[in-house]
């Protein structure tokens, strides 16, 4: 088992609270993990930074002016299309060619939740098997309370069909008692927070260990960013079915 003691030591400790700021900004904490980790890590980290990477395109596909630090690709790959991982490139063709869904970016999602899932099968990442399918089963529970409101087909946009179904019945219950988005947005992140923490596991050095500080460090920064004003609703991190 890998330990990332000393990696670990080179990382500021988190906030307490959301909206704290972190000492580092959180490309410069990514910038430090993929400096320092082992090479048979490096995929790991590279597929969960590149949910990062899947926003900020998702952004500039829809022609807003938002992009997110921390990624693998720069703003400059972003807009001219370079250096593009092979889920977005299937994304593209596919629109190319023509999606039959209600929402084209719930595809979109499910190409980069495959993605990140599949290497993390591959290098038996047990944090990013078990984060990744919680936070999709959790954008799915959303989804359902959403569209059940509206009255719609909630089957258009189910993504990954074969994960297990979890109970979230106390979770969307929290949601409703919320009075505005930013507050239902705050109890999510608090909700991931805490995921984080159960799924790293009992090493505190392990790759697992290290996989969640990233995670909760890239929580902490987006509320940084929505403490400088940020509007919250273009910035409300989305993906999936959210």
């Amino acid at each position: 088992m890998s330990n990332y003691y000393l990696l670990m030591c080179l990382l500021p400790p988190m906030p307490t609270v959301l909206g704290e700021k972190i000492s580092l900004g959180f490309g410069e904490i990514a910038g430090i993990i993929k400096r320092n980790v082992q090479p048979e890590h490096i995929d790991i980290v590279h597929a969960s930074l590149q949910g990062i990477d899947a926003f900020n395109w998702e952004q500039a596909d829809q022609g807003r002016n938002l992009f997110l630090e921390g990624g693998t690709l720069s703003r400059e790959e972003i807009s001219g299309q370079i250096n593009l991982p092979p889920f977005i490139k299937a994304f593209r063709e596919e629109k190319e060619r023509g999606l039959n869904r209600v929402c084209l970016y719930d595809r979109f999602w499910e190409l980069y939740y495959n993605h990140v899932l599949a290497v993390a099968h591959r290098y038996t990442c047990r944090f990013l098997i078990d984060y990744v399918s919680w936070e999709i089963e959790m954008r799915l529970a959303l989804a359902a309370m959403r569209i059940k409101d509206k009255s719609g087909n909630f089957e258009e946009h189910v993504i990954l069909k074969y994960l297990r179904s979890r109970d979230f019945t106390n979770f969307i219950a929290q949601v409703k008692s919320k009075k505005n988005p930013l507050e239902v947005e705050r109890y999510l992140d608090e909700e991931r927070l805490r995921q984080t923490y159960k799924f790293e596991g009992i090493s505190g050095f392990s790759i697992d260990a290290l996989m969640g500080y990233m995670t909760r460090a890239a929580i902490y920064y987006r509320w940084g960013k929505i403490s400088e004003n940020i509007d919250i609703d273009t910035y409300l991190w989305q993906g999936g079915s959210k």
